[in-house]
C-alpha cells in the first residue's frame, strides 16, 4: 500500500511518550501511529456498520463515496431531529 505522508499536532507529554514506546520496542514511531490508527478504525466500524463501509471504501475515489458520505450525514441529521 502506499504512504501518504500528514502533518497533525499532538499534546506534546503524548507525543513524547509515543516516541519513547516506539524506543523500547525497536520500532518507527510511524509504525507505532499507524497501527494504533488502524486499530482505532476498526473499533469504530465495529460499533457503526457505516464506518466499516467507509473503511472498505478507502481506496476509492472521494466523488464515488460522496452520495454514500451523504446519505450518511442524512441518516445522523434524523436520528438527532
Amino acid at each position: 500500500m502506499a504512504k501518504k505522508a500528514f502533518s497533525t499536532t499532538m499534546d506534546a507529554e503524548t507525543v513524547k511518550a509515543l516516541k519513547l514506546y516506539a524506543v523500547t520496542q525497536d520500532r518507527a514511531l510511524n509504525d507505532v501511529l499507524e497501527e494504533a490508527t488502524v486499530a482505532y478504525l476498526e473499533q469504530k466500524a465495529a460499533q457503526d456498520p457505516d464506518a466499516a463501509l467507509f473503511s472498505r471504501r478507502a481506496n476509492e475515489p472521494l466523488e464515488d463515496c460522496l452520495a454514500a458520505i451523504e446519505r450518511r450525514i442524512s441518516k445522523i441529521k434524523r436520528q438527532r431531529a
